[in-house]
């Protein structure tokens, strides 16, 4: 079986075999990537899917 991980997005827990994406080292469960790729500008989730990504990129999450 394989390890557990956390989406840091949603913080779900998902399992390495079924990982959407893996961005420096953090885990997108497959629906967050799903939401990502389909989400527009003035989608209400926008800000929330933009924070937590750059919460990625400056290594905060």
């Amino acid at each position: 079986m394989k390890k557990a991980s956390q989406c840091v997005l949603c913080q779900s827990k998902i399992k390495e075999d079924n990982l959407g994406i893996v961005v420096l080292g953090k885990c997108i469960c497959a629906d967050c990537e799903q939401k990502i790729t389909h989400l527009a500008g003035d989608d209400p989730a926008y800000d929330f899917y933009k924070g937590g990504l750059k919460k990625i990129w400056f290594n905060e999450a």
